[in-house]
């Protein structure tokens, strides 16, 4: 933040898994950031396009459907400072995976991988 010299520090998360989602929450908050939940890809976007400068990192759980649509064109709009975006899912859903790619994500990784890593991840990505 301003005060710390920091850079960006909020997360938002498109999750609707409130056990799952608590878990992400804690992790945020050890690495310093503050999470802001939201259970669609158009206030996932909205919160992008408000506050562009003060979001460290976009997070996407595609255990559940995913408006991919939305957030490519988000992710698409000539705007330079783009967020880092992360996005995790099953492995073996290809098409959610393609999807998530073509839409622009940063970084796409398996549940496994997220779970073992989720701070590693955050922080490898995460824009500062």
């Amino acid at each position: 933040n301003e005060l710390t010299g920091q850079g960006p520090t909020l997360a938002v998360v498109l999750n609707r898994d409130l056990l799952f989602g608590s878990h992400i929450r804690s992790t945020l908050k050890s690495l310093g950031l503050e999470a802001r939940f939201v259970t669609a890809a158009e206030q996932f976007v909205g919160v992008l396009r408000k506050q562009p400068e003060s979001v460290a990192i976009g997070i996407v759980d595609m255990n559940e459907a995913v408006s991919w649509d939305v957030i490519r064109e988000e992710l698409s709009r000539p705007n330079g400072d783009r967020v880092p975006t992360l996005a995790f899912g099953p492995h073996v859903d290809i098409e959610s995976r393609r999807a998530a790619k073509a839409a622009g994500l940063t970084r796409i990784v398996s549940n496994g991988q997220f779970h073992n890593d989720m701070a590693g991840l955050i922080e490898r990505y995460r824009r500062r």
